[in-house]
């Protein structure tokens, strides 16, 4: 029984930042790069997963495996200080020999792994692509305080788009971190293909969308970005932590791109791979 608590202690320390997106925002992000993967970049992934197997079917298994695996415990995350603009690795990315070092550096070793590992490691690797590519985006999990906001404490009052105007809003006891990995996603719409659909006739046919290179980038710059992000939310952020419609249109168009860049991003991620080979010596 002793056992069994001290287990349980670990596991809550360990948890404190909640997992980056919900399983919509993952799937979400998932399925915007599947519909813009080149056919040699198909084909690794039906290489690596099988056939019948999509992107979206294996953009949550880095939480699923994550209590099993506490090593890769902080690959989610980066803590940047959040009055901090630039990335620091000798800040941000120290190695802890238990939980890891951070996401920036593990997406880095992944991509080296798509290209050079065996074929058994590169299934991991993918995995892990999808998923991590998708956990840089959330603002959140760019922010060092209140493990990532996940320790302020708020209440959802908001209509969103699910709720009519004649609907009543519920009210929603959560934190700042969890609104942000799924909350708000739900109130913007009842099912993650749909929010797939709204950003396809939206955000994805933007100007900034379209606008050559928005695509690319490496880890540390998406980082330093989502943490620029992760400011302007922070600061809207009611002074009494009550997030009401008001809050809910300031941010959306933030989540919408979020979301989307990620997928975009995810994309190009795996279409380089997938053109590359291992480099030999």
């Amino acid at each position: 029984m002793r056992a069994l608590l001290i287990s349980i202690a670990v596991f809550v320390s360990l948890t404190g930042k909640a997992l980056a997106w919900g399983q919509e925002g993952h799937s979400i992000i998932a399925e915007v790069a599947q519909r813009r993967l080149s056919p040699a970049a198909v084909d690794v992934v039906k290489d690596l997963l099988g056939a019948g197997h999509s992107l979206a079917s294996v953009a949550s298994w880095a939480d699923s495996v994550r209590d099993a695996r506490p090593e890769t415990y902080n690959w989610h995350f980066v803590d940047i200080p959040i009055n901090v603009a630039r990335f620091s690795r000798d800040r941000d990315c120290k190695e802890d020999k238990r939980s890891g070092d951070c996401i920036i550096a593990e997406l880095e070793r992944v991509r080296k792994d798509l290209l050079c590992a065996p074929q058994d490691k590169k299934v991991e690797a993918l995995k892990f692509a999808v998923h991590f590519i998708g956990d840089i985006h959330q603002p959140l999990h760019t922010v060092e305080e209140l493990k990532g906001a996940n320790d302020i404490k708020v209440d959802i009052f908001m209509r969103g788009l699910t709720c009519t105007a004649k609907c009543e809003p519920a009210h929603l006891a959560s934190n700042f971190h969890a609104a942000w990995d799924s909350d708000l996603i739900r109130k913007t719409v009842w099912d993650w293909g749909s929010y797939v659909d709204r950003l396809e006739g939206g955000w994805l046919g933007s100007a900034e969308a379209k606008q050559a290179g928005i695509d690319g980038g490496a880890p540390e710059a998406w980082a330093e970005e989502a943490h620029k992000l992760a400011s302007t939310v922070w600061n809207l952020r009611p002074a009494d932590n009550v997030l009401d419609d008001r809050y809910y249109r300031d941010v959306l168009p933030i989540l919408d791109r979020q979301l989307g860049v990620a997928g975009l991003r995810l994309a190009r991620f795996l279409n380089d791979v997938a053109a590359e080979k291992c480099p030999t010596r």
